[in-house]
C-alpha cells in the first residue's frame, strides 16, 4: 500500500483494524478498549452453525468470484487474492464463530460446482437461483470530476469528453445515454483515464462507482458526482432450500453491518464513498443539461449525506486472522 493510499485512508477511517483483513495490511491505531468493545459486540452476535446446515464442521466455505474485479477481488504480488469479498467474507466466518475457507471462481455456476456455503457478490437480478441476503455493497457506473471543477456543464462534457476504458461496463452504459452516447473517449485502464482526468484532457472519467473509489484514494483531487444508473444492491447468495444458513448468513451479515467491521471494510477500500441509491443518479436534461449536478456527493458524516449501511459504535476487528486461503 503506498504512501498517499495509507494517507487517504487514515483521513476517513474514525478507527483502524486491530488486525488486518484477508492480507491487506493497515496501520494499527485501535485502542485496547475500543478493540474489546468490537470484540465484546462480535461475540454475543455470533452465530453458530454445524452440518448439515454448512460443508464441513468448524469452516465456513466462501466464494468470490473473480470477475468481480478491483477492487473487490483482486490478485496480489504475492499471488494471493484481497479485495472488499474477501474481507467480507473473512468477517462474516469470525461472525459466526468459524475458519474460513475461501474459494476464487470465475462464476457462480462454478461456486456451486465446487460445494460453497456462501457465494458473494452477486445481486437478486442475477438469475443466480440463490437467495441473496443483506446487501454490503452497490454496483452503478459513477461519473467522477476534479474537485476545482466549476458546475458541471454539458457542453464541456461534450467537447473535451468522458474517459472511459475500452469495452468496460461504463462505456456501454453511456451508449445508452442520450446527452453522453458521442462523449466516450476510451482509455486503455483506470489508471490512464483518472491521469487525463487530472490533467483537464476530459471532462470527467465513467466506471464502476467502486473501482473509481478506488482508484481516487490516490488521486485526492477527484470526487464522485453521482451515478449514470440506478444502484443495485449486492449481497451474499446461499441456496434457498438451506433456510437455516439463509438466516445465520443474514443475521451475521447484519451484525458485521452493525458492529461497525462493514464500515472500517469500505473505508479500507473506497475511503469516503457515500452509500448508493436513487438519489446517486445523476439527472440528464432532455435539453442537453445536467440537473442536480452542480458538484460531487457530500461526503458521509456531511449534512444530507448518505452514510455506510448499519454503522456501529465499534470500528475495529481482527475478522480474517483465522483464514485460511484456497483459490480453486
Amino acid at each position: 500500500m503506498s504512501p498517499a493510499r495509507s494517507k487517504a485512508l487514515g483521513a476517513v477511517l474514525a478507527l483502524v483494524l486491530a488486525a488486518p483483513l484477508g492480507g491487506c495490511q493497515a496501520p494499527v491505531t485501535t485502542t485496547v478498549d475500543e478493540a474489546q468493545a468490537l470484540r465484546s459486540a462480535q461475540a454475543q452476535a455470533q452465530v453458530s452453525v454445524a452440518p448439515p446446515v454448512i460443508q464441513r464442521d468448524g469452516v465456513l466455505r466462501v466464494a468470490v468470484l473473480s470477475s468481480a474485479g478491483t477492487p473487490h477481488v483482486m490478485e496480489a504480488a504475492d499471488g494471493t487474492i484481497q479485495g472488499i469479498d474477501v474481507d467480507v467474507a473473512a468477517a462474516l466466518a469470525q461472525q459466526m464463530g468459524l475458519s474460513l475457507d475461501l474459494v476464487c471462481v470465475p462464476s457462480v455456476e462454478d461456486a456451486s460446482a465446487q460445494g460453497v456455503d456462501v457465494v458473494l457478490g452477486v445481486g437478486a437480478q442475477d438469475g443466480t437461483g440463490l437467495s441473496v441476503v443483506s446487501s454490503y455493497m452497490e454496483e452503478a457506473v459513477g461519473v467522477f470530476v476534479g474537485e476545482d471543477q466549476g458546475p458541471f456543464d454539458a457542453q464541456d462534457v461534450l467537447g473535451r469528453g468522458v474517459a472511459v476504458v475500452q469495452g468496460s461496463p461504463a462505456q456501454i452504459a453511456l451508449a445508452s445515454v442520450d446527452l453522453l452516447a458521442t462523449a466516450g473517449r476510451p482509455y486503455d485502464d483506470i489508471d490512464s483515464a483518472f491521469e487525463a482526468l487530472e490533467r483537464g484532457e476530459v471532462a470527467c472519467v465513467a466506471c464502476s462507482a467502486y473501482e473509481g473509489a478506488y482508484v481516487a484514494l490516490e488521486h485526492p483531487a477527484v470526487d464522485l458526482l453521482g451515478t449514470v444508473d440506478v444502484p443495485r444492491s449486492v449481497g451474499a447468495g446461499v441456496d434457498p432450500s438451506n433456510g437455516s444458513l439463509v438466516a445465520a448468513v443474514q443475521e451475521a451479515l447484519d451484525a458485521v453491518g452493525s458492529n461497525g467491521v462493514l464500515s472500517v471494510i469500505r473505508s479500507r477500500w473506497v475511503g469516503d464513498l457515500p452509500v448508493l441509491g436513487a438519489d446517486s443518479l445523476i439527472e440528464l436534461a432532455s435539453s442537453g443539461g445536467l440537473a442536480d449536478a452542480s458538484g460531487p456527493m457530500a461526503d458521509p458524516g456531511s449534512d444530507g449525506a448518505s452514510s455506510v449501511p448499519s454503522p456501529g459504535s465499534g470500528d475495529g476487528s481482527s475478522a480474517g486472522s483465522n483464514a485460511v486461503t484456497s483459490i480453486g
